[in-house]
């Protein structure tokens, strides 16, 4: 049996790499041949809701942007949340209405995952299923600011 030679070695990986390149940067909704009227940020901020500070056990403050481009409002539903593969035992809000214009929702997120910095938002829109990857950074314990806000609050700046 003959050896390939480095040159075709070579030439088969320049063409491969590309290739792996574009597959991986697929949006989840490629298979439906038009881009959700909604999309949400890559880049999110968030907070650990430490130990027994609130009733909420092992859970996570979110603060996701989502884009509308559609011209209208659009009612969405969220399925679902995964922090780095763990799947969540109770989130909210699991639906609302994004208007037209750019906003930001508040989402309190129960997981029984510890602290990691990614999550996967699924959720529906304009009958379409939309899978989004979120990089928050990390989830540094919340600190409010005044120390008595409440986490669950939207207006509350907490990081």
């Amino acid at each position: 049996m003959n050896k390939p030679s480095r040159r075709a070695v070579v030439r088969t990986g320049v063409w491969a790499v590309p290739a792996v390149a574009v597959a991986a940067s697929a949006p989840a909704f490629a298979g439906t041949g038009t881009p959700p009227p909604v999309t949400i940020d890559g880049v999110g901020a968030a907070c650990k809701l430490p130990g027994n500070s609130t009733d909420v056990y092992k859970g996570y403050r979110m603060v996701l942007t989502f884009h509308n481009t559609s011209g209208t409002a659009q009612p969405i539903i969220v399925m679902g949340f995964t922090i780095s593969g763990a799947t969540t035992t109770d989130f909210s809000p699991t639906s609302f209405t994004v208007p037209v214009e750019d906003s930001t929702k508040l989402f309190i997120v129960q997981s029984t995952t510890s602290s990691q910095r990614y999550a996967s938002v699924t959720y529906q829109v304009d009958g379409q299923t939309v899978t989004t990857t979120v990089d928050f950074g990390s989830f540094a314990p919340c600190k409010c600011d005044p120390k008595d806000a409440d986490p669950w609050d939207p207006a509350s700046n907490c990081s």
